[in-house]
């Protein structure tokens, strides 16, 4: 199966291939200028509402912020308006406490 003839011819082509360069200078001429011109090509196929979302991240992190500010208002609000029912009527909250 394995003919030592077989191999030396083998290895002579790989030899061959070897010591032949072949000319990349047409390859290499203007690689970055083609590769950009693809990349902006393959971005402008997105769709409008990924480019708008993207350019929206501020906006979304003021709302963000904005809810969580009011949150922490509602929240405060909320425990002084219990503390205010506990102190006008104590033993309705009490009879509150013991159902839980």
């Amino acid at each position: 199966m394995n003919d030592p003839r077989s191999e030396s011819e083998l290895d002579a082509l790989f030899a061959s291939a070897r010591e032949r360069r072949p000319d990349t200078s047409a390859v290499e001429f203007a690689f970055e200028t083609r590769l950009m011109a693809r990349l902006r090509s393959a971005r402008s196929v997105e769709s409008i509402w990924a480019k708008v979302s993207w350019r929206m991240i501020p906006v979304f992190a003021a709302c963000v912020m904005a809810l969580a500010i009011w949150h922490a208002r509602v929240i405060a609000d909320t425990d002084e308006a219990e503390q205010v029912a506990y102190m006008e009527n104590p033993q309705a909250l009490d009879s509150l406490t013991y159902l839980n």
